[in-house]
């Protein structure tokens, strides 16, 4: 059964930064997740599309730091059902249609993710989120999903191109989102579980008020097996709070401290959403930050499963 129809059964689904651009990393790559892709517990494996920003005499470019995600799509696709993340605003609208067009229809992907600027200011020649979901809901066919993304402690304002920037809730783009054509939203990882739970709330509360249907949220959650993957998560703007850090640096495994903050995290939102009668549906994306994480977020899944899944 594929993802779409599984959206409002808490599936999951596990996220893996595709390789390099090197061809002979490829075998070792899929040989390095193949427990992975072997789990009959994950429904479809997400693929972020990673860009290197630069400034360049005023303007900003973004190019490709790994091989297109669609391409990772084509060698595990004997295994999962992939997700294939876009960064619409570094191409042309023409383009990236283009582009999508030919990962539905010719490499048969059945679940894209559009992702928006790395920053509000960076002015690039492409769709943002809204109009490209739009422009993709519009050409779909019925069994793809579409998705967006979502950071639950995100305090930062939106930019809109034509009235410059504004502000705006998380729940609001998220809604936003849906209503221009998304199926479901991937989080950031989450390290607390008050920012998630912030969002469902509002979240819920905004699709009563208007009388829409929520989207399925995925909760992003990963292991922090060393400092190195410590720094390298906080570089990427995932809020580690000063406590969480302590307790992993503090840890004498910090890899298994950390499956075990994940798991409390994910309690504690599984918790307070069925306390105070949240609808929303969930689903559960588990992260692998760092090559060598297979075997660590596998444990991470075999704790957080049974409460996920009630049982």
């Amino acid at each position: 059964m594929g993802l779409k129809a599984l959206l409002e059964s808490r599936p999951v689904i596990y996220e893996i930064v595709p390789p390099r651009r090197d061809p002979s990393r490829f075998s070792t790559e899929i040989g390095g997740v193949e427990g992975v892709l072997l789990d009959g517990r994950i429904a479809a494996i997400n693929i972020p599309e990673l860009v290197k920003r630069r400034e360049d005499h005023g303007s900003v470019v973004y190019s490709p730091a790994t091989i297109p995600p669609e391409e990772y799509a084509m060698m595990i696709r004997d295994y999962k059902e992939s997700v294939v993340n876009l960064v619409a605003p570094r191409m042309e609208e023409e383009a990236f249609l283009a582009r999508a067009r030919k990962i539905i229809h010719e490499y048969n992907v059945p679940n894209l993710v559009v992702v928006g600027k790395e920053r509000t200011t960076d002015r690039l020649p492409g769709p943002d989120v809204a109009r490209a979901l739009s422009l993709l809901s519009q050409e779909k066919v019925d069994s793809v999903a579409l998705g967006g993304v979502c950071i639950f402690s995100r305090t930062t304002p939106s930019l809109d191109e034509r009235r410059g920037t504004s502000s705006q809730s998380e729940a609001r783009r998220v809604w936003l989102k849906a209503q221009a054509g998304a199926d479901f939203v991937t989080s950031q990882i989450n390290l607390e579980a008050a920012p998630v739970i912030r969002f469902l709330r509002a979240y819920q509360a905004i699709c009563e008020e208007t009388g829409r249907k929520p989207v399925t949220v995925f909760v992003s959650l990963t292991t922090v097996p060393t400092r190195t993957i410590l720094s390298l998560i906080e570089s990427l703007d995932v809020v580690v709070p000063p406590p969480v850090k302590r307790r992993l640096l503090g840890a004498s495994e910090m890899g298994k401290e950390s499956v075990k903050v994940s798991h409390d995290v994910f309690a504690e939102v599984l918790s307070q959403a069925e306390k105070e009668g949240i609808t929303v549906p969930l689903g559960l994306q588990v992260e692998q930050v760092g090559v060598n994480s297979g075997a660590l977020t596998l444990d991470l899944l075999d704790s957080v499963y049974p409460l996920f899944r009630g049982r």
